[in-house]
């Protein structure tokens, strides 16, 4: 399944009641990680906005233009290359996502 697929479905409303444990690490504004998170009825592209040990804030905008955070623990998660992820934030701080590649000398 294609992650814009499934977006919408992925994750459940019970999952955003989750209050995980432990201290919580937040990602730099406009430079959080993509991640993409996968679930028993398919993934979702993301980017992680916070996390701890065990789970992971999700943050991502659906095909509708709706915003979603979710907590999902972090084993379904992993760290993608925001080129290969299915949605992008447009807002995105694009000097940190692609840095200039020093010249050969």
């Amino acid at each position: 399944m294609r992650s814009s697929e499934t977006s919408r479905s992925v994750l459940t409303a019970s999952t955003a009641a989750v209050v995980p444990a432990g201290p919580v690490t937040h990602a730099h504004y406009r430079r959080e990680p993509y991640v993409r998170c996968r679930t028993a009825s398919g993934t979702v592209d993301a980017k992680a906005a916070a996390w701890t040990r065990t789970h992971v804030l999700l943050h991502w905008i659906d095909d509708d233009g709706l915003a979603h955070n979710r907590w999902t623990p972090a084993a379904t998660v992993h760290r993608i290359p925001r080129d290969d992820s299915a949605w992008r934030d447009p807002y995105d701080d694009f000097r940190f996502y692609y840095r200039p590649v020093p010249a050969a000398a």
